[in-house]
């Protein structure tokens, strides 16, 4: 093969020493002097050596070419991939990481569920507080700034009716007998805000949920509407025909049940 003869006799013929061209070149001592004797092993692998010969070779102004095919003749690829497979070895170790995958993707379906759960537990709560099936009281956790809605509600139907009167033009004692046939007809139209509300129509829930602005909704029951408004300023209420206006300020919440006995 002689590729290391020839570089060595180039380097001489110029009168340079191996320090002189490590300097030149940028390449290490022993890595020239493994060119030389033909030491390919000393090399890292089969890429440096063709590397180091390349630029040794163009340092020395010889046929980069000659001597590559040189080198190709006495190392085929074959051989020279053997130092090559280190890096192939290092994949062993990458189980490691996918167990590392494995258990951050279970921690989070973990976390995901105890998120779920934990919310489960706050609609149950929140839930839990609201009227079910008999709507027909109004929940004292939710009603801490009401009283003056409240106490406008009639205990019975023979007390003045200060608002559902007004819209009869007096005639308190006619007013149970009115909406008997056709039940309870309740609609609700927000004016210019959102307002958040929940409907009960004879013990089942109708609507849960925001109403936007300049929206109506209209609800038909047999016996009774509970209503809840979280924004009572805001929603015009309208039972059987009859205009009872707003049943709070804005930003209070106001429970009101309406029946084919008491309206309003």
């Amino acid at each position: 093969m002689d590729i290391g003869k020839i570089l060595r006799d180039a380097r001489e013929a110029r009168g340079l020493t191996l320090e002189q061209v490590e300097e030149e070149t940028k390449i290490r001592r022993k890595y020239l002097e493994a060119l030389e004797k033909e030491a390919f092993d000393v090399l890292p692998g089969r890429v440096y050596v063709r590397g180091f010969l390349r630029n040794y070779a163009r340092f020395l102004e010889l046929d980069e070419r000659a001597l590559l095919a040189r080198l190709e003749d006495a190392f085929p690829p074959e051989a020279a991939t053997v130092p090559e497979t280190p890096p192939v070895q290092e994949k062993d170790h990458r189980p490691g990481g996918s167990y590392r995958r494995i258990a951050y993707g279970l921690a989070g379906l973990a976390l995901a569920f105890i998120l779920i759960w934990g919310a489960g537990r706050v609609a149950g709560i929140i839930r839990g507080s609201e009227p079910g099936g008999n709507p027909g009281g109004s929940p004292p956790a939710q009603v801490s700034g009401d009283p003056a809605t409240v106490s406008r509600e009639p205990a019975t139907g023979g007390q003045g009716q200060p608002d559902a009167a007004a819209g009869i033009g007096g005639e308190v004692s006619s007013a149970p007998s009115t909406p008997s046939p056709s039940g309870v007809n309740l609609v609700l139209s927000v004016t210019d805000e959102t307002c958040w509300m929940r409907v009960v129509v004879d013990g089942q829930d109708k609507f849960t949920g925001e109403l936007a602005a300049n929206q109506s909704r209209t609800f038909q029951a047999r016996q009774r509407i509970w209503v809840k408004l979280g924004n009572a300023g805001v929603v015009n209420v309208q039972v059987n025909g009859q205009n009872l206006g707003v049943l709070g300020g804005r930003g209070q919440v106001v429970n009101r049940e309406f029946s084919v006995t008491t309206q309003g």
